[in-house]
């Protein structure tokens, strides 16, 4: 006897957010006009640093009330380094206590029961230091690397410097973390990036920010032999020769720097106008984003 019930779509799609702190909400304002009708083909998504949380926090169903709850708890910021705290003995950045706060408040009312329950991994890229460097050279080390080999090749998507360094990538799916707490402590491993947010730590492992190995962490779904096709959304300007369709990935990419700063966590920060500029692009892409996927336009 046929079934009268229309098959499931397969899933062969990835998502992949790159790591931008603020400016990853360009992320979600791209991605939600393809959300509904792709998201049933998500045989994957990876993240790094604030795109793995954007990935979580959007997974999870809490999209605008975490974007309200992070305003409001960045209200009392006027700053986002106060070295006088020094002599007061408190953190010199409020970065860790609001982005922790935030992912904590994204895991309420259900939203961690959703990131555990879903139907495909969340893949979250952390960096593992050299074996030959204690964590705190490796960090003036690695950011160094990173960031010279970024003015040097500013149009290179995938850096490759921290890995030859022996930075070493540790993924790890959320949907295996056992409290919210832990999964806190995974995307904050992710977006470690000090003096902003402290070293990470994953079961005694000191872990730094996962860019130090692949800011664009592509290559994390694509392990899944399920994935045909992967949605790569960064948040800086390309040119565009490197942009769009490439094999088997479509690289999304602002046209112009989201006014929002990486760590500017100031009460009055833009960030708003990152989540806009990521709609409006979605829409101005749309016909090539489902020419990719091989789906007709939304009508």
């Amino acid at each position: 006897m046929s079934s009268s019930n229309p098959a499931k779509p397969q899933r062969d799609l990835a998502l992949t957010f790159a790591g931008g702190g603020n400016r990853c909400f360009y992320q979600i304002g791209f991605w939600e006009p393809f959300a509904d009708r792709l998201a049933p083909r998500l045989a994957a998504v990876a993240g790094v640093s604030a795109g793995a949380c954007m990935l979580a926090i959007w997974i999870a169903g809490r999209l605008r009330e975490s974007q309200i709850f992070f305003r409001a708890r960045r209200g009392g910021v006027q700053r986002n380094l106060d070295w006088t705290a020094l002599l007061r003995r408190e953190p010199v950045a409020p970065h860790e206590g609001v982005y922790r706060d935030t992912v904590l408040f994204a895991c309420e009312d259900g939203g961690f029961e959703k990131i555990r329950a879903c139907p495909f991994p969340i893949y979250v890229l952390a960096a593992a230091f050299p074996e030959r460097l204690s964590p705190r050279l490796g960090t003036l080390v690695g950011y160094g690397a990173y960031l010279l080999e970024k003015r040097l090749k500013p149009s290179m998507i995938h850096p490759s410097l921290g890995r030859r360094l022996g930075f070493r990538p540790l993924v790890r799916d959320a949907r295996t973390c056992e409290s919210p707490e832990e999964l806190v402590d995974l995307i904050l491993a992710s977006s470690a990036t000090p003096p902003f947010t402290p070293l990470g730590r994953l079961r005694g492992q000191p872990l730094i920010d996962g860019g130090l190995v692949d800011n664009v962490p592509a290559f994390v779904a694509e392990q899944l032999p399920e994935v045909r096709r992967n949605i790569v959304v960064m948040t800086r300007p390309y040119p565009r020769e490197v942009l769009g369709a490439k094999g088997q990935r479509f690289y999304v990419a602002p046209a112009y720097m989201p006014p929002a700063s990486v760590w500017d966590y100031r009460r009055d920060a833009p960030v708003d106008q990152a989540l806009a500029l990521g709609r409006a692009e979605a829409e101005a892409l749309a016909e090539d984003v489902w020419t990719f996927v091989g789906e007709p336009p939304q009508t």
